[in-house]
């Protein structure tokens, strides 16, 4: 998904499916879509951030990584720890309109119970997703670097 592209508002009857499968706690649709305005207004294509998991049951969970995306792509992710390069295909690895595409996908069926957005840029910083134990946990971004 480019920058520029925004979660779709999709026909009424989808809009109410989304709303009604929505936590009254959680996050509303309408604050994924503010957000992602926000974010996508930056015009970003060359950035770093970094990229943390707790839960899903992946390798790297709890650890911080720092994904390099260019022209909406993951091109590397490195451990931040110790510099080391993430064993996965970077392309795997979410940019931030991923982060929102991931979002939107927990929104509609349900499971974003919480989320939290950068006040500067928009990016979601952190997004609390229920389910099975391979499939809940916390991700959060953070650290936004320009790149030339």
């Amino acid at each position: 998904m480019h920058a520029s592209r925004l979660i779709p508002i999709g026909v009424p009857a989808l809009m109410s499916g989304v709303l009604a499968c929505a936590s009254p706690a959680g996050p509303s649709l309408a604050d994924l879509q503010q957000a992602q305005a926000q974010w996508a207004s930056h015009h970003l294509t060359r950035y770093a951030y970094r990229y943390e998991t707790d839960g899903f049951l992946i390798a790297y969970q709890g650890q911080t990584l720092r994904l390099v995306v260019i022209n909406d792509t993951v091109r590397s992710a490195q451990f931040v720890a110790t510099n080391d390069s993430v064993p996965v295909d970077p392309g795997t690895l979410p940019t931030i309109d991923g982060l929102f595409a991931n979002a939107a996908t927990a929104l509609q069926e349900g499971r974003l119970t919480d989320a939290q957005f950068d006040p500067s840029f928009g990016f979601p910083s952190r997004l609390a997703i229920a389910g099975p134990p391979d499939a809940s946990g916390v991700i959060t971004a953070s650290d936004i670097e320009l790149l030339p």
